[in-house]
């Protein structure tokens, strides 16, 4: 049985992360949209784009992760709320200020069997 394709979005502002991770979802099947910044993936999610996914950089311009995800999972009414959301970052020190947005993290060196676990997890069912 084929597995269903599925929409994840990629918030991160380095487009080196943003092509590495697009290439891995397509070759599992899924399509990806990529934001530079929390604002831009406000717009893009404005759309009614829900994404069974959100992969999410913390330190960006404009909008960083901390404040992207406290728009969204503030807001326990919206649809938002409930997509998985894993943060991409090199700072492990930062972790402890995503804790109450109940989050997963992805270290930036991941290996890619972490990845495909963590896609395969919320993106097979």
């Amino acid at each position: 049985m084929m597995k269903k394709s599925r929409k994840i979005l990629i918030i991160d502002d380095d487009p080196e992360v943003q092509t590495a991770l697009k290439k891995v979802l397509s070759i599992l099947g899924h399509q990806s949209f990529c934001a530079d910044n929390g604002a831009s993936a406000l717009e893009i999610l404005s759309h009614n784009i829900k994404p069974s996914l959100i992969f999410c950089d913390l330190m960006m311009p404009s909008m960083n992760g901390l404040e992207f995800l406290s728009t969204i999972k503030m807001d326990k009414n919206s649809e938002l709320s409930t997509i998985p959301i894993v943060i991409l970052s090199a700072e492990k020190s930062l972790e402890k200020d995503v804790t109450p947005f109940h989050v997963e993290h992805l270290n930036k060196a991941f290996e890619i069997n972490d990845l495909i676990g963590i896609v395969n997890r919320y993106c097979s069912h």
